[in-house]
């Protein structure tokens, strides 16, 4: 059975990363191989304080670790695409298997034995993360669509005075899938800065919706507002209302008040998983600025009459 990583590091879950940070260091500096030569039970100790920070360090890693337990890699490497978490509530989607391993075993047993290199340009020098976010449109989120980003990483690399860090530039493609929520996060693995060790951490990217003139999102359904003459609105009719894909036809009856609201049906944006939301239509009724006379006529004749009824 594995050991509670909060047991071998001193913590518990209620403590602050810096605490963690310095738990860590601590117990790093204590059973170091440069410090314990050909002691393999620090050696094993030193590979515990690795794994644990490694999984206490990372917010998502140790929220899985805090729902799972020992069973948390397991879930986290369920396969490309998996989400943690409800569609609507802030999830991860993961894209591959988990960046880092042990940091001891990718490092490897060469502390020491590259000139320059210190335990110090170790913890300085680990495969990092790369955060971005990108726009989408409305449509875009619909459909789905693949996405290219180009960045920048400053990648360690070992020489033999120590470790540099030289800039390198990512140009990275991935899908994004139809449906995906404001404020999701897509996981590209071993995207990010490459660390000392030669491996890289990830690309996390964080998805934004943008502004659409004609369409916002309530509840999880579109909203928008169409315009109608009053004349349809006393005798109803039919109106073409426009959606993310197509235009459709939808039934307005008669004495249709403006401000009234009508439901389409699957008519609004893809979900993850499958299906549309609804599309919710608001009537605003318009008014004609000038009449002919004609129009003025009857209207006049509908005034009498209503003036009679009343």
């Amino acid at each position: 059975m594995k050991q509670d990583y909060y047991v071998i590091l001193g913590v518990n879950k209620n403590s602050k990363p810096a605490e963690i940070k310095s738990a860590y260091r601590k117990l790093a500096r204590k059973y170091h191989p440069d410090v314990n030569p050909n002691n393999k039970a620090a050696e094993e100790k030193f590979k515990e304080v690795q794994n644990a920070y490694e999984v206490l360090s990372d917010p998502e890693k140790k929220k899985l670790y805090d729902t799972y337990g020992s069973q948390w890699e397991n879930v986290q490497q369920g396969g490309s695409g998996f989400v943690h978490g409800s569609p609507d509530q802030g999830s991860t989607i993961n894209f591959g298997e988990g960046f880092m391993g042990t940091i001891f075993d990718q490092f490897g047993m060469n502390f020491g034995t590259t000139r320059g290199s210190s335990f110090q340009d170790f913890i300085e020098h680990q495969p990092q993360n790369v955060e971005k976010e990108i726009e989408l449109t409305l449509e875009e989120v619909d459909s789905g669509i693949t996405r290219t980003l180009t960045y920048q990483t400053l990648d360690a690399q070992r020489t033999t005075q120590g470790i540099a860090t030289v800039p390198n530039t990512k140009r990275v493609e991935f899908k994004v899938p139809s449906g995906i929520g404001e404020g999701k996060k897509m996981r590209i693995a071993n995207k990010g800065t490459v660390g000392a060790n030669g491996k890289a951490g990830d690309l996390i990217v964080t998805v934004r919706w943008a502004h659409h003139k004609v369409f916002k999102l309530v509840d999880g359904n579109l909203e928008t507002e169409v315009s109608i003459p009053y004349t349809t609105a006393i005798l109803g009719g039919e109106i073409m209302v426009t959606t993310l894909r197509k235009k459709v036809t939808m039934t307005i009856p008669s004495g249709t008040q403006s401000g009234q609201m009508f439901r389409l049906g699957g008519q609004g944006i893809s979900r993850v998983g499958g299906g549309r939301s609804d599309l919710k239509v608001h009537i605003k009724i318009t008014v004609p600025h000038v009449l002919s006379s004609q129009e003025r006529e009857l209207v006049e004749k509908l005034r009498n009459l209503e003036t009679v009824k009343a």
